[in-house]
This record gives C-alpha cells, sequence and structure tokens, in this order.
C-alpha cells in the first residue's frame, strides 16, 4: 500500500462514527479520487484513437501500482483541486468541524496561498466565519495557517496553466464541439495540399476543396446526429468503436478495426517522411537520422503507453499550429505571381484530354486533409453532457469542417500562387521545402516549430494507437493476480469478438473459507440462460479449454467444448480475502462493491455528525425500535422517530414491522461500481506479484507453455504491440534510401482505401442505422439529413471513388488490387449487415435513477421514438400500473421490480428483432453506472434470464416476435 497516511482508507465503524478526522480523510479521498478521475477524462477525450481495451487497461494500471507500492498513474495536485473544484464540491458536506478539519488535511498535504484557491475556498467554506471558528476551535490557531504566505514562481505558473486550461475545458457546449474538431482537422495533411492541387491549378483547387469541403460538412453532421442518438456515448466513453460495435455489430466492428489498423499502420511512414524531410531542409542532418529520432520518441511513449495530453494540451498546440499555418500563408501571399494563380490544367477545358495520373493524388489527399470525424465521438459526450439537445454538437462540427475548408483554401491560393507549379509536382517531401527555397530562412524556422508539434505529436498518437489496436488482440496475459474481497467484488470475463445475448460470460465471486479452503460462486450466462454453481476450490481449476475437465464444468454444461481458456489457480486466501492467479483468453475485467455498508459514501459524509453517530450505532445493534434508538441518543422518541422515518425516505435506513412497532436498521447491500483508481483491492502481474512458493498447486510448464508465456507476459505483448511501429519505421527509411518514398502519395493511398470508409461511408451507415436503433431522439434532428437520396449520393460517391482508383487512376498492380478489394467488401459488409438485421428497427427499454435528477424515470421507444408501454411496478407494499412511453418513478428505493408490455399498433408496428434492455445509474458526474438484478424477456413463448451484473446493466437480445414482455428485477448486491 502508499506510504501516504492520507491514503488509507476507514471501515464501516470508523466512516460512521462521525468523528471529524476520519470523516475529513474519508473526504479528501473522495475529493482526490473524483479529481484524479477527471484528469483521466480529460487526457482521453484528447486521444482520438484510444481503443476500450487500452482505457480498461489503464483502469488496472491504477490498482496494480497500489498494490505494488509505486505511485498511481495519475496523483492529483493541488492545481488539480482547486481547477475541478466545482465538480468536486457536492462531495462537501454542510458541516462546520468536518470542513475545518479537511482544510487542516490539505493545508499539510499541500502548499498554496490564499489568493491562489478562490474556487477551493468556495467549494469548501472556508470564507465562512462558523468554518473559521470551528477550525480556531479544534486547533487553537487561525484558518489562515493552512495558507503558505508566498508561493514559489513554479508553483504561480502552474496555477496560471490550470486556470487557463480550466477555461478551455469549460467552453460553451458549441465551442467545445468546434474547438476539438478544428484542432483535430487541421493537422499535417494541409502540408500535401499543395502539391496534389499543382496540377491543376490553385483556382480549380480551391474549387474542389469547397466541393469537398461541403460534403465532409455532411458527413461530420451525419456523425453528430449518429452520436447525440447514442446513450452508449452520451453515458458511457467516447469510444468510437463502441459507437460503432453497438449500432452495426460485429461485422462493422472487425472491418473499422482493420480500417483504423491500416490508417495507423500507412501514416506513420507519411508523417516519418515529411517530418525527417522538412527538418532536414532547414539543417544539415539527414532525413534518416530525424525518422530515427522520431523513431525513438514514439518507443518512449509506447513504454509509457499514454501521451498524457489533456482537452486544453490538444487545443493550445492546434491553436499554435493553425496560427504556425496563417502565419506561413501571409508569407506566401507577398510572393503571389499572377502567373501561378491563374494556371489551370482542367481535363476536358480548353480541348484538354482526361489524364488519369492528373488525378491520382487529388481525391486521397483531400480525404485526408478533411479528416476529423474521429473527434465526433470524443466531443460528443463532453457537450451532451450540458446540450442533450445535439444541436451544439451538430453545429459546432459543421462549423469546425466549414473553418478548414477556409483555412485549406487560403493556404492553396497562397503556396500555389507563389511556387512555379512544376517544382511542387516534383516535391517528394512537404509543399515547406520549395516554399523555404522561394521565401527563405523564416519559413524553416516556422515549418519546423509546425511539423514538430503537428506531425510529431501525431506520429506519437499514431504510434499509440497502432500499438493499441495489436495488442488488444492478442489474449490476456499469461498470469494476472486478482485480490477478491468477500462478497464484495466479482470478475467478470467475457468471450472476445462476440454481442449481445449469445456470448459467453462467467462471473466469479469469494463467499469465505470452508474447510481452509475457498469457497466460489460461479455465474454463467449465454443464450438467454442463467447457471449458478458455488464450489469449494483448491489448487488450480480449469473452468474452460479443450481440457476443461471439474466437478464445477461437469455442473454447468455451457462450459463444455468452449474454445475459450479461463484456469484460476488459488495463490492465496484467509478468511476476508482471494488471491486468484487468472490465465486465460477472455477479457476481463474487476467488479467491486466498494462501500462494504451498502450506505452511499456521499450521503454519509453529509449527514450532521448526530445522525452519523446514530447510524454507527445501529450497525453494531442490528434492527432497533424508536424507542431503543431515543434512548440510546437521549432525545425524546417523537424527535428520533422523526429523524429516522426521514433517514428512511433518503434511502439510509431500512424500515419493517413486526407485529404494531416498526422497527429500523442501517440499509446493509454493497454498491456495484466500476473500477476506480483508488481501490485498495490488489491486481498484479504474475511475475511480480507474490512469491512462487504461496503458490499452491502450481503444475510445472512445457517448452511451448513457457514460450507462450513469455510472448504474452508484460515483455513479449509489449514486443509484439511495437512489432507494427517498427515495422512502418523501416518502411519509411528504406523508403528515404531509395527515393521511393512519397509525402503526399502515402496520404493520397491513406485517403482513398481508408479515409473513404471512416469519413463516408460510416457516416452514412451510422446515421442510417442509429435513426433505426438510437436509445434517444435529438431536439434538433435534421430530418433532410436523412433523405434516402442524399445518403445514397454520399454513399455512391466514396465507394466510386476506391473503384474508379482501382479500375482507371491507379496502374500500379498492388494499389489497383487493394483498391478493388476494398470496394467489394464494402459492398459485401452492407449486404451481411442488411441480411442479419443491422438495419433493423430495436426496440429499448431503459430503466434510469439520475441522481442529478434525483429521481428514476423509465423509458421506451424505438429507433428514439417514444412507444406505448403498459407498466407495472412491485412494491413491497404493493403494485402500481403505468401507462405510457415513459415517465418518472417514486420510491424508486424500494422499487423490487417492474414489468414491460410495448403495445404495437399501425405504423409504429415496423419493429425489428433486436430488444435492448438498459437498466442503470446516471451519476452526478454524467457517468453510467449499472445496477444489480436480472431480466427476464418472454416472445413467443420463449422467455430468456440475463443477469444485470454480468451484461454491465445492459442486455441484448433478439426478439422472435414483436409482441414481447420484459420483466426486470433489481437486487442491491452484487453477492447474494
Amino acid at each position: 500500500m502508499s506510504s501516504d497516511a492520507f491514503d488509507a482508507f476507514p471501515d464501516a465503524e470508523e466512516l460512521l462514527g462521525g468523528l471529524p478526522a476520519r470523516r475529513a480523510n474519508t473526504l479528501l479521498f473522495l475529493i482526490e479520487s473524483r479529481t484524479a478521475r477527471l484528469i483521466a477524462e480529460s487526457r482521453q477525450a484528447a486521444e482520438r484513437l484510444l481503443t476500450e481495451e487500452a482505457a480498461e487497461e489503464r483502469e488496472l494500471a491504477f490498482v496494480e501500482a497500489f498494490a505494488l507500492a509505486r505511485d498511481p498513474p495519475i496523483r492529483p495536485t493541488i492545481q488539480d483541486l482547486e481547477r475541478y473544484s466545482r465538480q468536486w464540491a457536492s462531495l462537501v458536506p454542510d458541516n462546520p468541524r468536518v470542513q475545518a478539519t479537511l482544510a487542516r488535511r490539505l493545508g499539510e498535504k499541500y502548499e498554496f496561498t490564499r489568493d491562489a484557491v478562490p474556487r477551493m475556498r468556495a467549494a469548501l467554506g472556508l470564507d465562512d466565519p462558523a468554518v473559521e471558528e470551528a477550525y480556531a476551535r479544534l486547533y487553537r490557531e487561525p484558518l489562515e495557517t493552512i495558507y503558505a504566505a508566498r508561493a514559489r514562481r513554479r508553483e504561480r505558473l502552474r496555477f496560471r496553466w490550470a486556470a487557463l486550461a480550466g477555461g478551455l475545458e469549460d467552453l460553451p457546449p458549441f465551442w467545445t464541439a468546434y474547438a476539438l474538431t478544428l484542432t483535430e482537422t487541421v493537422g499535417a495533411s494541409i502540408l500535401a495540399l499543395p502539391i496534389a492541387l499543382a496540377a491543376v491549378g490553385p483556382l480549380a483547387g480551391a474549387a474542389v476543396l469547397v466541393v469537398f469541403g461541403l460534403v465532409n460538412v455532411l458527413t461530420v453532421a451525419f456523425m453528430a446526429e449518429a452520436v447525440a442518438r447514442s446513450g452508449t456515448i452520451r453515458y458511457g466513453g467516447g469510444f468510437f468503436g463502441r459507437l460503432v460495435a453497438d449500432y452495426l455489430g460485429r461485422g462493422g466492428s472487425l472491418f473499422l478495426s482493420a480500417s483504423l489498423f491500416t490508417i495507423c499502420f500507412l501514416i506513420l511512414p507519411a508523417y516519418y517522411i515529411g517530418f525527417s524531410t522538412t527538418l532536414a531542409d532547414a539543417t544539415s542532418v539527414p532525413a534518416s537520422a530525424f525518422v530515427v529520432l522520431l523513431f525513438l520518441a514514439g518507443l518512449y511513449y509506447l513504454r509509457r503507453e499514454s501521451l498524457n495530453a489533456t482537452i486544453a494540451t490538444a487545443l493550445v498546440v492546434g491553436a499554435v499550429n493553425i496560427g504556425l499555418l496563417g502565419a506561413l500563408s501571409l508569407l506566401a501571399f507577398a510572393h503571389v505571381r499572377p502567373s501561378n494563380l491563374l494556371h489551370t490544367e482542367i481535363p476536358f477545358v480548353g480541348g484538354r484530354a482526361f489524364e488519369p495520373a492528373l488525378l491520382g493524388l487529388i481525391f486521397g489527399v483531400i480525404l485526408a486533409a478533411y479528416f476529423g470525424h474521429m473527434s465526433v465521438a470524443i466531443c460528443g459526450r463532453l457537450v451532451l453532457r450540458r446540450d442533450p439537445t445535439g444541436r451544439s454538437l451538430t453545429w459546432g462540427c459543421a462549423a469546425a469542417q466549414a473553418t478548414a475548408m477556409v483555412l485549406y483554401c487560403l493556404f492553396v491560393l497562397s503556396v500555389n500562387g507563389a511556387i512555379a507549379p512544376e517544382r511542387l509536382a516534383r516535391e517528394s517531401g512537404t509543399a515547406l521545402g520549395p516554399l523555404a527555397r522561394e521565401l527563405g530562412p523564416a519559413v524553416h524556422v516556422l515549418g519546423s516549430a509546425f511539423v514538430i508539434l503537428g506531425m510529431g505529436m501525431a506520429s506519437i498518437t499514431f504510434s499509440l494507437a497502432l500499438f493499441n489496436i495489436t495488442r488488444e488482440r492478442l489474449p490476456s496475459r499469461s498470469q494476472r493476480l486478482f485480490t477478491l474481497p468477500r462478497r464484495r467484488a466479482r470478475l467478470l470475463f467475457r468471450e472476445r469478438g462476440q454481442s449481445g445475448s449469445d456470448r459467453l460470460q462467467i462471473g466469479v465471486i469469494y463467499l469465505g473459507l470452508e474447510g481452509g479452503n475457498p469457497r466460489l460462486r460461479f455465474d454463467v450466462e449465454r443464450g438467454g440462460r442463467i447457471q449458478r454453481v458455488e464450489a469449494v476450490a483448491a489448487g488450480q481449476l480449469e473452468l474452460t479449454g479443450a481440457d476443461a475437465a471439474s466437478a464445477v464444468v461437469e455442473r454447468l454444461p455451457d462450459l463444455r467444448g468452449e474454445r475459450a481458456r479461463l484456469v484460476l489457480e488459488i495463490a492465496d486466501v484467509d478468511e476476508e480475502d482471494v488471491v486468484l492467479g487468472v490465465t486465460t483468453t477472455l477479457t476481463v475485467e474487476y467488479v467491486v462493491g466498494w462501500d462494504p455498508t451498502g450506505l452511499r459514501l456521499g450521503d454519509i459524509l453529509a449527514l450532521p455528525d448526530s445522525q452519523a453517530e446514530l447510524l454507527a450505532w445501529m450497525m453494531r445493534r442490528g434492527d432497533v425500535s424508536a424507542a431503543e434508538a431515543a434512548a440510546h441518543t437521549g432525545q425524546e422518541e417523537g424527535t428520533t422517530r422523526a429523524v429516522l422515518e426521514s433517514l428512511v425516505q433518503e434511502g439510509i435506513v431500512g424500515e419493517t414491522t413486526i407485529g404494531r412497532e416498526p422497527r429500523y436498521s442501517a440499509r446493509v447491500g454493497a454498491r456495484t461500481e466500476s473500477l476506480s483508481p483508488h481501490l485498495w483491492q490488489a491486481v498484479t502481474d504474475g511475475e511480480d506479484a507474490l512469491p512462487a512458493e504461496r503458490l499452491r498447486g502450481t503444475p510445472s510448464l512445457d517448452v511451448r507453455q513457457r514460450l507462450q508465456a513469455i510472448a504474452l507476459g508484460p515483455r513479449g505483448r509489449f514486443a509484439v504491440g511495437a512489432s507494427p511501429v517498427l515495422a512502418a519505421f523501416a518502411l519509411a527509411e528504406w523508403m528515404l534510401l531509395t527515393g521511393s518514398g512519397s509525402f503526399a502519395g502515402l496520404l493520397s493511398f491513406v485517403g482513398v482505401i481508408v479515409v473513404s470508409i471512416l469519413a463516408g461511408i460510416f457516416p452514412v451507415l451510422l446515421l442510417v442505422v442509429s435513426r433505426r436503433k438510437g436509445e434517444y431522439a435529438p431536439r434538433f434532428a435534421y430530418r433532410f439529413l436523412g433523405n434516402p437520396v442524399l445518403l445514397a449520393a454520399i454513399y455512391a460517391l466514396f465507394l466510386a471513388s476506391i473503384l474508379v482508383h482501382g479500375l482507371v487512376i491507379w496502374d500500379g498492380i498492388l494499389e489497383r488490387a487493394g483498391a478493388l478489394a476494398v470496394g467489394v467488401l464494402i459492398l459485401g459488409m452492407t449486404i451481411v449487415m442488411g441480411a442479419r438485421g443491422a438495419l433493423a428497427r430495436r426496440l429499448t427499454v431503459e430503466l434510469r435513477d439520475d441522481e442529478s435528477e434525483g429521481r428514476a424515470r423509465f423509458a421506451v421507444s424505438a429507433g428514439g421514438e417514444p412507444v406505448w408501454s403498459d407498466v407495472r411496478l412491485a412494491y413491497p407494499d404493493g403494485e402500481q400500473r403505468l401507462e405510457g412511453p415513459g415517465g418518472y418513478l417514486s420510491r424508486f428505493a424500494s422499487l423490487l421490480s417492474a414489468t414491460f408490455h410495448p403495445v404495437w399498433d399501425g405504423p409504429r408496428a415496423r419493429i425489428g428483432r433486436e430488444l435492448k434492455v438498459w437498466v442503470h445509474r446516471v451519476t452526478r458526474d454524467g457517468d453510467s453506472e449499472p445496477l444489480a438484478g436480472r431480466v427476464q424477456v418472454e416472445s413467443a413463448g420463449v422467455r430468456k434470464e440475463f443477469d444485470l451484473g454480468l451484461a454491465r446493466g445492459q442486455v441484448r437480445v433478439q426478439l422472435s416476435d414483436s409482441d414481447c414482455r420484459v420483466a426486470i428485477t433489481l437486487s442491491e448486491a452484487p453477492g447474494p
């Protein structure tokens, strides 16, 4: 564990004891946890190609750091606490003693002046006379002693940067979408535009840029609406892959992964060549040396597995790059020559013949330059939090593409007007080389800064993406150790490459010791069938795999014959915890209920000391009467009964009636949480975890198993993941040494083969499917965007461009074969998705407890359109019946079950074959947490049952009939 005394997490007795010091330590823990999470979200939003599995791997890295006594990957500074004060202010209770004690802890742990933390002072109420008085009474000195007299220069700079970053991240929703999309769109690809358009001339080139710019304004609007309709993005993570998998299924997800791998692999050599040739022109260092330098920089960040850039960093770097491009354009405009500006070579105009080679670079380079569509999913989550209508997202992204169009036209007119077209056409590097030879060393200075900030950082981003995409296709690590506390955590294993109800899911819970060995519970779900087995385990237990054979497997028929491998080894065990060594090819998730009392930490900390002390006493006594509680507190029975009833209304205390006298007890049941950065439970790699002598029954490995263990261990996984980056580096060096590489040529190939799919085909498909399967209908959805003629025209435009390049424009065998293969695959993917129901409408039943609103609601919809439903709600004291497509639920804390019977008639009967049931809680931060329970789906006489804990709150199932019934049974704890 960390040596920091402030990281010690109290137990239930200390938490509920009402002592200001203990409660302040707990509150500081929560504040730092929320701040660290917000920092991680900001960094994640700055990585447009971050994969979902890579993000989950980083989550586990937090726990690994604590287990190995290392500093966590993100440790908040005082500047971070000040910057995110508004987000964690709701955690602070209105209790002067706790506030004063927390101020003391902050003053001991951090150094800051009074004027440097105005937001934190407001969040903690440090300017409140009651807090100042409580501090003086507790510590016999004034509150001002927590502040430093003077801040060091370095700290002052950090506070100024934090203030700037906070302002950038708190931009209005429209400007957030606009800024993030613009900075992701305008990048190094702009340096290839003058070369690609040199043949047709600057005026004709600007006209082509306007045409393609308008097309990209439409496609990015398609993406924005698809994101706005998705609950997966709105309340989940900003992962484009998750959006595609939810809408287009496994086939679309695989096609997306292949496309992302291809674009990352091919764009790296292009950036290596552009970066190295530009800096070689500005210095006397060979270009090959700069390629090595950039590759080593990328390798360094691969070892760190993150660039650690935040939204603010991305916006500042993007703004600087746009400023540098503006300065270069102004320099070039001063040297524009009319003969260059008026030069045109348009096919079929003035008797000119059509030359395929003339168009060889244009289409692909322009598409690569406009490619910023991946940022829509990232900024979508940030923007939809503040503007759920989707208007700011759509208009902000579209305006960014329009601005990029203007910038590109100005850059092409200035550069192509200043340099003769034949000189640009011969250039194998970027347009900065001939521009510097024409205008002088000022271009070297500005251009070098641009390629370092733009192309250099972008190459690192693509290296990380390529690294993560490669690693996530590998099986899990050779062995990882997980510490499971008794009944308070669960390991979830899921089959790779599958989705929906046919996906194998396994949950493992530790129930305690029996005869000196751990008793484990196994929950297995597949195809709407749940199986549960409890067994005493010892040594090694192989659950799945070709040779799996055990008493557990014999009792779980769904595990027989599974090709995926899952082996558990008992590494260490006591009454409270078991350490499991896990070897598996399944995906692994660690889900914990980290509040063992079942009480909400935020609610507890907000209670007055007297009520917190009363809860601690009730925890020790069990159920009590109002008279017993009054005797303990020394108050009148009526006053005590009123306090208990108020706690019942808040869901903190439960009430039961025995005879005529009500009895009260503190609610028990762990709250299910996703993996938190500050958990105290250990998750470590097998090679660094426990000594070998503590492993029980570990068999010896043969040569094949040892090689596999090495390949799938940390070093082996890093080597495999970095191998495509190494190959891209070798390809770039070979191209430079042989003179066969071209910056614009590589970008053109990437634009035609890959960007046509990501920025043209996918936006069309996602818009069509989102209007059939999306959970929400944005208030500002523009009907014309879904016009079938418009969608078909854009789909055909991008598909035809790929096929025309393969049949007419390109003359290389490999290029032609690649273009034709991609075109056929796109057509095949679309046909297969349509045949498998990807384009059919989806029925969604959502049960949501919204903490920001302070109430729960239900919604039944198909494609975002409301669907009338008969709803029956079961409570301990009876049943309530509702009708309608949605509404608010009273007394959600005591809701036992909800049964939905959607009613279809008339045009609304156009329902597809898929049902999605989503049961979750939306936190005050806008995150979605699954609620525990079960779902029963009955359709055409067939009943299927699903565990919400295993499914992480989302169940998708194929319907046999449009008439169906959905029964949701809620339970508070992940264990029994």
